[in-house]
Formats: structure tokens, sequence, C-alpha cells
């Protein structure tokens, strides 16, 4: 599954200065949704489902909750009953996961961009993690990484840059989910950011 984020239509929502971009219709295999909300400056994050968690990513303005303000790149995960609806005071993009399995039998996290380090990881990439199967990857020009798998699944934001496999070619702004054991041999002719999920989309019954 892939989405342009840019061609969707912004949809409004009931609440003053929300509207959104629904990534996905239906949950993933893991029970979940993934969307986009923007929201004006004072607006609110329309509240979770009673039992769901939560995960956002500050995609462009600041987005402050109780721990804090955080701003592009800023991360955090909400177990169910302890998310945040937070607030903007300036406009604000968001990527949000929500279901009832996000953050489930993990604590709270929240991380801003710049005070996580970049580790090495394979080859010249650089990760960035943040919580658990999740991180930024950064990847040099040129970089080519092992034809491999996803046990249980894989889900891309491409932050900047141009990410590509043998499938086709996936511009800064494009969202992907890969299913259970699918399989590519990803590479980037520029310099590029990807936020990064990994085994959260095993079929229900698998994952429990």
């Amino acid at each position: 599954m892939k989405r342009d984020c840019d061609s969707l239509a912004w949809q409004d929502c009931q609440q003053a200065g929300v509207s959104r971009r629904v990534l996905h219709v239906e949950p993933d295999a893991g029970g979940c949704y993934s969307m986009l909300y923007r929201l004006a400056p004072g607006a609110q994050l329309p509240s979770a489902r009673q039992g769901d968690g939560q995960e956002v990513l500050v995609l462009a303005g600041s987005w402050e909750t109780a721990q804090g303000r955080l701003e592009f790149g800023g991360y955090a995960l909400q177990p169910a009953a302890q998310t945040q609806a937070g607030h903007c005071t300036e406009a604000c993009t968001l990527l949000v996961r929500r279901g009832a399995t996000v953050g489930a039998a993990q604590s709270p996290v929240q991380i801003a961009f710049d005070a996580q380090p970049w580790l090495p990881g394979a080859g010249k990439l650089l990760v960035k993690p943040l919580s658990e199967g999740t991180a930024f990857v950064f990847w040099p020009a040129m970089e080519r990484f092992q034809a491999h798998k996803h046990w249980g699944g894989e889900e891309i934001y491409v932050l900047s840059g141009q990410f590509e496999d043998e499938h086709g070619k996936y511009p800064a702004g494009t969202w992907m989910q890969s299913p259970h054991l699918s399989a590519h041999h990803p590479f980037v002719v520029e310099e590029t950011l990807i936020f990064v999920k990994t085994g959260h989309l095993l079929p229900t019954e698998r994952a429990h």
C-alpha cells in the first residue's frame, strides 16, 4: 500500500481548526490506522478512541503536550489511557497512528528530534532509534541496502530526498506499508531521511 500524501484531499473534521488525510480506510494487519492531521493555531488533536494508543510524528510546525513541545521530527508514543490531545500555538502537521496495539506493553516515549543521537547502522546508514521497531534512518547519497524480507511488515514515511527500490520511486511526502514477508532491495540516489516502523504488521491472530 502506497500513498502520495500531497495528492490526498484534506477532509475537515468536526473539531474546529482540524483537518485530516486518511491513509487507509480499513485497519492494517495490526488493527491500526494511520492518518495525517493538520491543526490550525490553537487547535487540539482529536481524541483517540477509548482503548487506543497513539504514535505522533511532527512533520511541520510544533505540537505541545504536558511533557513539552515537539517540533519537526519530534516523536511521541502514548499507550492507551495515556494519550494526549496536545495543542499547537502555531499551525502544525502530524503523522498519527492509532489502535489498541499501539504502545501496548511499552512505556510512554516523547523525544525531540535533536535530543536523540545518530547511531551507525548497516553500511553507511545512520539510525536514530525512537521506540521498539521504530526509528529515523538517514541514507547518504548512492547508498544501497541488502535485499531483505520484512517479518511483521514495514511502514515508511519519506521525510526528505527520495527512497527507491525495484518496485518504484518514493519522493518526500510518500507513506507506504509493506505486508508481512514482503521483500525488496532498497537504495537511494540522493540523501534521504525516512521514518520507519518494522514488525508491527503481523496478522492479528499471529500477533498474540
